[in-house]
């Protein structure tokens, strides 16, 4: 019994840390540099460090996101910068997992790629890439490491 506590002890307080280059340019917002993306139970926090600045972080945890911790309900926030996406939307691209409101997916090396003549969205191993012609949005997470 106390071997099954500890293995669900550990399993449950573990975080994946993985150093990434972030680019996240939005109309109201424009924050690029090198960073961490922590992966724990039922959340992903990016941590971004500029030189002499506090780290810019960003949490998504259920159905919040918090931008240097200020919270906002994840389907509003992503309705206010575009009434066309999902609330689950930064979930996909932090997962790497294609999205619904594309129709076709083409399997390109180590990943998938989605486009129309408004979005553009690649996922691969090594990096995702989401941009929003229209409203002027791009997400670029690159893994530092392999």
């Amino acid at each position: 019994m106390r071997w099954i506590f500890l293995i669900l002890f550990f399993l449950g307080c573990s975080t994946k840390t993985t150093p990434i280059y972030t680019l996240i340019k939005t109309p109201n917002l424009k924050v690029s540099d090198q960073g961490f993306l922590k992966e724990g139970f039922g959340y992903k926090e990016i941590e971004i460090y500029k030189a002499g600045m506090a780290p810019f972080k960003i949490l998504i945890k259920n159905s919040l996101l918090c931008i240097n911790n200020n919270c906002y309900d994840k389907g509003r926030f992503l309705k206010s910068l575009s009434p066309d996406y999902p609330p689950d939307l930064l979930d996909k691209i932090l997962n790497r997992q294609p999205l619904l409101f594309f129709d076709k997916i083409i399997k390109v090396k180590g990943g998938f790629l989605q486009k129309n003549e408004r979005f553009y969205y690649l996922a691969t191993k090594k990096k995702v890439l989401f941009k929003d012609k229209k409203r002027k949005i791009v997400i670029l997470i690159k893994n530092l490491k392999d």
